[in-house]
């Protein structure tokens, strides 16, 4: 295969892996498998940069997801990004999980590669990203136009 051959194919592979990876069509908030692997997408996107940096992983926690999700489609319905509610977010998951820090980061945004590569692009979300945290739980939720809504908690348990 010559030189031009070679490159054409490697465009070509290239495009295909975009496409693939680019693959987050809107759904509906119903399609809980679909948003559930986005969300777990957001994890394992923040879990290797996390790693990249000599960080631990942070351990998904279900509790934690379940704050983020009600917030998620909170901010759907209305339009809004917002950390309202964040302290009786926190409050509700110290019920269940001993809290020592809890930060929070929101993003709309049209796929969750684009939403975590925003946050590590602002020093208070990247902050929280690298933070000492060792729990997380992301929840995400879709407007009528099919925009992408999300929240993710980072929690230090005791």
């Amino acid at each position: 295969m010559d030189q031009k051959n070679r490159k054409t194919s490697l465009v070509l592979f290239i495009v295909l892996l975009f496409l693939t990876a680019c693959k987050e069509n809107p759904v509906s908030n119903n399609e809980t498998s679909y948003v559930e692997n986005l969300e777990k997408d957001v994890h394992r996107f923040v879990n290797l940069h996390r790693t990249s940096m000599g960080l631990s992983e942070l351990e998904w926690n279900e509790v934690i997801a379940a704050e983020c999700r009600t917030h998620s489609i909170d901010m759907a319905n209305n339009g809004t990004i917002n950390h309202d509610g964040f302290y009786e977010r926190i409050d509700r998951i110290k019920e269940k999980i001993p809290v020592n820090w809890a930060g929070e980061n929101v993003a709309l945004n049209w796929s969750t590669q684009a939403a975590v590569t925003s946050w590590l692009n602002s020093p208070g979300h990247k902050s929280n990203i690298e933070s000492n945290s060792n729990l997380t739980g992301v929840g995400i939720a879709f407007d009528a136009d099919s925009a992408m809504y999300l929240t993710q908690i980072f929690v230090r348990r005791n």
